[in-house]
């Protein structure tokens, strides 16, 4: 995307600490260390640096991926902050009414602030959201990332990937989303013990997505409260074999093979009861021709994979079942983005 430049360097396999151990002090953009009293010597300094970053929105699980699979989608927020006279929120975009103007509230800019140094004044955000609001696409790790890749930049405090995923999946309280937001593309991540592994995979540019957006709200709280403590065997091993052969698939061009593999046993079935276009919105896409399809995150978002030249007949079918089981719906047919959260260039100071 034109005007667009990657945070940094994406290795394809991040390793680190979810927990404890101290991020890198932070620094100016000389390398001088700032302290809590401002500049080397103590004294107060101003800081006046802008930033502004787009962030991809994203869809977790998609099918057996349970709390692994992240992918991003090519629907983007946009975060500018820039000194002012006070904190404030200014915000823009087909869903402004969804943002939160209290910066206490606000997790962009509390995540902005959770990574500004003591000297930094006051700040206003200027956020542009177009990620639908109702749940299911990232919208909360889309702000997040958005704060702390904007902070990062602005305080040039050099911190990689691997400390921005950590700090991000500490506040979101799971990494599958904001792994994808930041890296982009389609991004595994594993927890081992205290240590979290993420590693990207490209995701096939010949693969067209449809989501479709109910308009009812599933809150992400009531979704995981229905997941059952424990799961058997068999659902266990059916759900491994499928987010297996997901990546498989993907890798090797058989698409066909998705219609398996985005099948669930371990939360989809459970979230059935709160998300009424969920079964009936998978069946359709698969009967208008789709790969396969999935309840995006913990819904209501639906997302199917298609053909390219079947996604507009796909969304069309699955838009139907999303209206008659609520009031209406947004549909989006798009591509999955390679480019994860990116630093642009500051419009002009309004």
């Amino acid at each position: 995307m034109a005007g667009h430049a990657p945070v940094g360097g994406h290795p394809a396999q991040h390793s680190f600490a979810p927990r404890g151990g101290a991020l890198p002090a932070a620094v100016d953009a000389r390398g001088s260390r700032i302290s809590s009293g401002g500049g080397p010597a103590g004294r107060p300094r101003p800081v006046t640096s802008r930033a502004r970053v787009s962030v991809p929105a994203s869809s977790g699980n998609l099918g057996a991926g349970f709390d692994v699979f992240g992918l991003a989608i090519d629907v983007r927020d946009e975060y500018q902050f820039e000194p002012s006279s006070r904190d404030s929120i200014e915000p823009a975009g087909k869903f402004l009414k969804h943002v939160p103007r209290d910066t206490r509230r606000n997790l962009a800019f509390r995540a902005f602030r959770s990574l500004a140094p003591a000297a930094a004044g006051p700040y206003r955000l200027h956020a542009v959201r177009e990620i639908p609001p109702q749940g299911g696409l990232g919208g909360s790790a889309s702000a997040i990332v958005g704060g702390l890749v904007a902070a990062n930049h602005a305080f040039s405090l050099s911190l990689t990937d691997d400390e921005l995923l950590r700090r991000a999946t500490e506040i979101e309280g799971h990494p599958d989303n904001v792994a994808a937001a930041l890296l982009g593309g389609l991004v595994l991540t594993v927890q081992a013990d205290d240590d979290l592994h993420a590693v990207r995979v490209p995701f096939p540019d010949d693969i067209g997505i449809v989501v479709v957006v109910p308009g009812y709200h599933v809150p992400t709280a009531r979704a995981r409260a229905v997941l059952p403590t424990n799961v058997t065997r068999s659902d266990a091993v059916s759900n491994l074999g499928r987010s297996a052969m997901l990546v498989a698939a993907l890798q090797t061009g058989r698409y066909a093979e998705l219609r398996v593999a985005t099948q669930d046993f371990i939360h989809q079935p459970y979230r059935a009861e709160l998300n009424p276009a969920l079964e009936p919105g998978v069946q359709a896409a698969l009967d208008a021709g789709a790969y396969g399809a999935a309840l995006s995150g913990s819904g209501p978002t639906l997302i199917a994979f298609a053909p390219k030249d079947r996604t507009m007949r796909v969304a069309g079918a699955m838009a139907d079942v999303a209206i008659d089981a609520s009031s209406g719906c947004e549909t989006y047919v798009a591509n999955a983005a390679e480019t994860g959260a990116a630093v642009m260039e500051p419009l002009a100071s309004t």
